[in-house]
């Protein structure tokens, strides 16, 4: 049973992982259909800590087959997931300014888990696909393969101070990594 009353939705690309036709300079973690897939150190400890404090699920606005696949090699069994959406569950937004489709994560398609908006966290790093739940967003800088990336163990400590409040909505996250620990 997690410690914390709180939904952790968790990003894939960029936020967890990174997917690349073309591979780096070092060996891809997976592969997966063309993609080499790079794990973002520490993942493996980050989703450990995670499952035992939130109850998560992962949003990504991949599509479903690969989104099943990413998280195959994450999670393993996915019984420890509260839920698995792709694009398919993403809201479609036209930017008139770049005229480019950004798929929004509209907050109001995880109602039916039992979570109120002020005990959901989203951890993500495109904002503009959260822009209708900004309060809810911790935003984490983008994941492109870097091997001596810190990002997820001060993500960790950070949202375990956001467990314990009674409304994520309310506190300020922009420059949590200066307040993480």
């Amino acid at each position: 049973m997690p410690r914390f009353e709180k939904l952790l939705v968790l990003d894939l690309d960029e936020t967890l992982v990174h997917a690349r036709e073309d591979a780096l300079e070092r060996p891809a973690d997976h592969v997966l259909f063309d993609y080499h897939v790079y794990e973002r150190p520490g993942v493996r400890a980050f989703l450990s800590h995670v499952l035992d404090r939130f109850h998560v699920g992962v949003w990504t606005s991949s599509g479903e087959r690969y989104a099943s696949g990413v998280v195959s090699m994450l999670f393993g069994d996915r019984s420890r997931l509260r839920f698995v959406l792709a694009r398919d569950r993403c809201v479609p937004h036209r930017d008139l300014e770049t005229l480019d489709t950004v798929y929004l994560k509209d907050i109001r398609k995880l109602r039916g888990f039992g979570f109120a908006k002020e005990s959901i966290l989203f951890v993500d790093d495109s904002p503009e696909k959260i822009a209708r739940s900004y309060g809810n967003l911790v935003r984490v800088r983008p994941f492109e393969g870097d091997p001596d990336d810190d990002e997820l163990p001060a993500l960790a400590a950070y949202l375990d101070e956001l467990g314990a409040v009674p409304d994520v909505r309310a506190i300020e996250k922009r420059g949590w990594r200066r307040r993480a620990g």
